[in-house]
């Protein structure tokens, strides 16, 4: 069950518009005292081959709200990462478990030790002028995350994954290029290498602003170098797809989807008792979302560290929103005092 777990915490529509002609630019791009904050939602099926039970369906629902401070560096941009909210929901065999980082009621239990480590963790990505992902800072003191699943490795792809998929120069409606995407799963088999062919499908007008409607497919990467670490479970990708909707001007995703099917079992050649688990189907479908901008009232400067900042909001949670949220804190913050 903890394997199940972990493999849904690490593995992750669109409006009609006007067509438009003429070469683009597709890169990256962060704007030193702007916060960027996305929401993630991944959504995951697998089905556990139990001997004596047949397949046994697993659901879960992870979204994640992810902030990202931009201020200037000397290679670019720095980007300091923070979740300010975690939440999961899983079912196995009519049993729910829940975990919300801002509700006390819904904590405790193995979601929690799983997600309170990733809830707390703050680190920084280093982006070069060309929106290259060029390092990241603040991950090797990440506690406990490593063990189950969400480490160092499973961060750095997570920051890596949007600027590893564009092709950070020109391209025009109908042109196609490839992006390779290493999936690092942990403990549960190593890692997985993914090589997408995206394409340009077109660029359309949507809400007074100009949009690149990108197509993603993909198929597991031809092996050629040696795996790293121990392979636990043999992993095989079945099924890789996506879209993305970039937003040109601005130079972020406004939205993202990706689906992967992987099929998990033994690795060939070691030995597997009679009545003993098979191979185990794992679906995953990933959703991005940009859902505000916000200006930074105190950008932090280049040797400014990495000190607290409001944001002045441009666009996302209403009043009524905030206001339930700090309401969730406050209560969470007594509940913890109460405790000790």
């Amino acid at each position: 069950m903890r394997i199940t777990i972990n493999a849904f915490v690490v593995v992750g529509a669109l409006s009609l518009g006007i067509g438009l002609a003429g070469a683009v630019e597709l890169k990256l791009k962060w704007q030193p005292g702007k916060r960027y904050v996305f929401e993630n939602t991944a959504d995951s099926s697998a089905k556990m081959p139990l001997p004596g039970q047949g397949l046994i369906e697993t659901k879960g629902k992870l979204v994640l709200r992810v902030q990202n401070d931009v201020s200037a560096h000397e290679k670019g941009v720095r980007v300091g990462h923070a979740f300010s909210s975690v939440k999961m929901r899983q079912e196995m065999q009519g049993l729910v478990m829940e975990y919300d980082s801002a509700d006390p009621a819904k904590g405790g239990g193995l979601l929690e030790q799983v997600l309170k480590p990733l809830a707390d963790t703050r680190f920084s990505a280093i982006y070069n002028k060309k929106g290259e992902l060029l390092k990241t800072e603040g991950l090797d003191e990440v506690q406990g995350a490593g063990q189950l699943g969400m480490g160092k490795a499973e961060l750095e792809s997570m920051a890596l994954q949007v600027s590893s998929l564009l092709p950070g120069g020109e391209v025009q409606a109908g042109d196609t290029w490839n992006a390779d995407v290493t999936l690092p799963l942990g403990a549960i088999g190593g890692e997985v290498d993914i090589t997408y062919t995206l394409k340009l499908e077109e660029i359309v007008k949507q809400e007074g602003r100009e949009m690149a409607r990108i197509s993603i497919a993909g198929k597991a990467k031809r092996a050629g170098k040696e795996q790293s670490g121990e392979e636990v479970l043999k992993v095989d990708v079945r099924t890789a797809s996506g879209a993305m909707v970039f937003d040109i001007a601005l130079g972020q995703p406004a939205e993202y989807s990706t689906t992967v099917e992987l099929e998990m079992g033994l690795p060939a050649g070691l030995p597997q008792a009679e009545g003993a688990p098979g191979k185990m189907p794992l679906k995953t479908v990933s959703v991005g979302k940009l859902v505000a901008v916000e200006t930074l009232e105190n950008p932090v400067s280049e040797a400014g560290g990495d000190g607290k900042r409001k944001a002045k909001s441009v666009t996302g949670e209403s009043a009524a929103e905030k206001k339930a949220r700090r309401k969730a804190r406050k209560e969470k913050r007594k509940a913890e005092k109460a405790k000790q």
